[in-house]
């Protein structure tokens, strides 16, 4: 068996997502939003676990919207991270915050676009968001777009790069829509697995038309591994992916989970001297099935 992907997170550096906000505290209300956790950590307290943790680890500040606090930006740079997650309605409302952003070490705005089922997720509007785009692209910074698939628009891939070349979006990165969270209450599906393959599909297309310089085409790790690829074999005998063993995701109140997309299976918890205790096995053990199966 060619072990490249089996070692790949094995040596990797141990990730640390610290989600510093919840629902609550975003300005949207989206329907597709997968956040279960709830709580506000302070920016301080924030701060504190970014110092404690990026000695040995790689930090990434997240939550629902950070920019609704900046005192978090303080910690996006101690942290080192260059960019930020945000739905992009305060940076519409306050473009001034782009200068912020560049003074805290900024290099990369990151936005969510759903092309074909935006307004019925109830995401900020489109030509908000195609208008953030444009700013941050004038002010020097990157752009990735974030794009959820569902079984509306998983066939349109290569339109959605088209358009994200036209706006001169750096990197598009596709994630699948998931039940979980806010979107346990909407009528909506996620992919099949017909529909999962072909996506992988018409990815690949895309792929061979733009040059990576060009225009990156991302695939989250939320749609698993690509049947009969080694990636599959690897999942099934856990070796596939870093969940709960290089990474670790710690929500505002203290529980750990091992994925960001896996915010309702809690596998422990960060004690006072700032330790995880992991008293849950990630999916029961079974790690191939954890996106499959479950959503």
């Amino acid at each position: 068996m060619d072990t490249t992907l089996k070692t790949r997170f094995q040596s990797e550096q141990t990730t640390v997502v610290l989600m510093v906000n919840d629902k609550s505290d975003c300005n949207m209300n989206c329907t597709h939003c997968f956040l279960s956790y709830e709580g506000t950590r302070p920016p301080e307290e924030v701060v504190e676990l970014v110092d404690r943790f990026r000695t040995n680890c790689r930090v990434i500040v997240a939550g629902s919207e950070t920019l609704t606090n900046l005192g978090y930006l303080e910690a996006y740079r101690r942290a080192g991270q260059k960019y930020i997650l945000t739905n992009g309605l305060l940076l519409h409302q306050k473009p001034e915050l782009f200068g912020l952003l560049r003074d805290y070490g900024i290099e990369e705005i990151q936005l969510s676009l759903h092309f074909g089922i935006q307004e019925d997720l109830h995401s900020v509007p489109e030509r908000i968001v195609r208008d953030v785009i444009q700013k941050a692209k004038a002010e020097g910074f990157r752009v990735q777009v974030a794009v959820t698939i569902t079984p509306e628009n998983y066939r349109d891939v290569e339109e959605m790069c088209s358009q994200v070349r036209r706006m001169e979006v750096d990197r598009i990165r596709f994630i699948k829509y998931l039940k979980f969270g806010s979107a346990r209450e909407e009528d909506r599906s996620t992919l099949t697995d017909l529909e999962r393959e072909t996506f992988f599909d018409l990815v690949d297309v895309a792929r061979r038309e733009y040059d990576k310089a060009e225009l990156t085409i991302q695939i989250a790790g939320n749609f698993g591994p690509r049947e009969g690829t080694k990636g599959e074999e690897l999942a099934r005998c856990n070796q596939y992916c870093p969940a709960g063993e290089k990474l670790f995701v710690v929500a505002p109140n203290g529980q750990v989970y091992g994925c960001p997309y896996l915010m309702e299976y809690p596998i422990g918890e960060l004690t006072e001297d700032f330790r995880f205790q992991i008293t849950e096995n990630l999916c029961d053990g079974a790690r191939n099935r954890c996106l499959t199966d479950i959503v």
